[in-house]
């Protein structure tokens, strides 16, 4: 399982260029400060289902899952 504290999602979220990867890194970058997955959702304005999927996706296979 890759360690949250070891990437700085906020820095990646800048320099990414795809909007949906943004939005990916943003979901991580929330779930590490704390937030709940309801929170996320309400933040960025997406699915629960995407959310879910993204946050296993990156605990299953890191930052090349997602």
């Amino acid at each position: 399982m890759p360690n949250l504290n070891d990437t700085n999602f906020k820095s990646l979220t800048k320099r990414a260029k795809d909007h949906r990867l943004k939005l990916r890194l943003l979901a991580i970058s929330h779930f590490k400060d704390g937030k709940s997955r309801y929170q996320i959702v309400d933040y960025l304005q997406v699915s629960r289902t995407s959310v879910n999927k993204w946050i296993s996706q990156f605990l299953s296979g890191g930052l090349e899952a997602l």
